[in-house]
C-alpha cells in the first residue's frame, strides 16, 4: 500500500503487536469485567479491543500480496482455526466445545479463500463475467462464515474486502471501514481507530531487522486464550 507521507511510520511487526495488545485488553474486558457492575471499565477495555480486528484483517490482506505461497497461507490458517478452537470455547464459553461459535482464524481463511477467488477471476475470467462472479464469491464467503457461526461473522469477511478492494484508493477505504465498523454498532465504531495505524504503515520498514517468528503470532492467540482462561479458573 501507498498511502504514508509521513516519516513517523509503522512497521508490519509493529501493527501486530499493537493487535496482540489491544487484543487481549479485548479479551480480558470480555473475560474477567462483567458489563453490569463495572460498565466504565468493560466498554473501556472493549472499545480499545475493537482496533485489533480491522489490523488483522489489513495484515491478511498484506500477507496474500507478500506470501511466497498463498496456498501454504490458507493451510497455515485452518491449521490454526483447528488448533484455537478449543482454547477459544474455553475462554469465552467454559466448554470444551460449542458448535454455535467458531474462531477468528475461521473468518480469516474464508477471507482468505474469497481473495484466491477474485484474484484469479480477475486473472482468467473475462471481463463481461468478473463482476458477477466476483459477486458469487463474495456472498459466498458471507454465507460461509455466517453457516459456521465464526467470529465476526460476514462482517469480517466484508472487513477483509474493503481493505483488498480499498489498498490503492485511501477515500475508499475509510468510508468502506467506517461504514462497516458504525454499521455493526457503536462499539465496533471504535475499530475506525485502526485507519490512522494502516495509514501510516510502510511495508520496507521491516527491512533489515531483527523479526520475531512467524509462528509467535500464529500461536499467540490460542496460547493467550489458554492462559486466560487459567487465570479465570484459579480465581
Amino acid at each position: 500500500m501507498v498511502f504514508s507521507l509521513s516519516k513517523e511510520q509503522f512497521s508490519r511487526d509493529q501493527l501486530k503487536w499493537i493487535a496482540m495488545v489491544t487484543m487481549v485488553l479485548d479479551h480480558v474486558g470480555c473475560i474477567f469485567v462483567p458489563v453490569k457492575t463495572m460498565p466504565v471499565c468493560y466498554y473501556l477495555l472493549r472499545g480499545i479491543g475493537r482496533v485489533s480486528f480491522p489490523l488483522i484483517c489489513f495484515l491478511l490482506v498484506q500477507g496474500f500480496f507478500y506470501t511466497h505461497s498463498r496456498r501454504k497461507y490458507l493451510f497455515r490458517l485452518w491449521c490454526f482455526a483447528l488448533v484455537s478452537e478449543i482454547p477459544y470455547d474455553l475462554a469465552f464459553f467454559g466448554r470444551v466445545w460449542n458448535p454455535w461459535n467458531q474462531n477468528v482464524f475461521v473468518t480469516l481463511a474464508i477471507g482468505l479463500m474469497m481473495l484466491l477467488g477474485l484474484f484469479r477471476t480477475k486473472e482468467y475470467v473475462g471481463k463481461g463475467w468478473r463482476i458477477p462472479i466476483s459477486c458469487g464469491i463474495v456472498g459466498a464467503a458471507m454465507v460461509a462464515a455466517v453457516l459456521c457461526r465464526s467470529d465476526y461473522s460476514f462482517w469480517g469477511v466484508l472487513m477483509i474486502l474493503a481493505f483488498y478492494v480499498g489498498q490503492y484508493d485511501w477515500r475508499l477505504l475509510i468510508y468502506s471501514i467506517l461504514l462497516l465498523c458504525v454499521g455493526q454498532g457503536w462499539l465496533e465504531a471504535f475499530g475506525a481507530v485502526a485507519l490512522f495505524f494502516v495509514r501510516y504503515y510502510a511495508a520496507d520498514r521491516d527491512a533489515g531487522r531483527t523479526r520475531l517468528p512467524r509462528s509467535f503470532f500464529y500461536w499467540f492467540y490460542p496460547v493467550h486464550l489458554l492462559i486466560l482462561y487459567g487465570i479465570f479458573v484459579l480465581l
